[in-house]
């Protein structure tokens, strides 16, 4: 097996997020942060997961915005969907997105005090 190079470390940390694709905006939480970007969760109904599909298929990266707080403070920072996973769930928020966002400079462990 292939081991994974990474630029820095993950720490598992759930904080809320919205996020905007296309000038839509959408909600998730967090699954884990680094020093470069962060891995985001999120359901959606079927209308909403084609809004956001169409842009995923568009580009091999797409551009999101993504705003959170932390320390009391609110943080917006632009960054490029690297790659992402999609399940069907079945019932209203019928699909769950999983996606990496790759933000330059972030630093959320010093934003957030870990």
């Amino acid at each position: 097996m292939e081991e994974e190079m990474r630029n820095s470390s993950r720490l598992e940390v759930e904080i809320p997020v919205t996020f905007e694709v296309d000038k839509k905006t959408f909600s998730g939480t967090t699954a884990n942060l680094s020093d470069d970007g962060m891995m985001i969760e999120s359901s959606f109904a079927r209308e909403n997961i084609r809004k956001v599909l169409r842009n995923l298929l568009k580009s091999k990266e797409c551009p999101v915005k993504v705003s959170y707080l932390a320390e009391g403070k609110s943080f917006t920072r632009n960054g490029i969907i690297k790659h992402y996973h999609l399940d069907f769930l079945g019932g209203e928020s019928a699909y769950r997105l999983s996606f990496g966002v790759w933000v330059p400079k972030l630093r959320m462990r010093q934003e957030k005090g870990l």
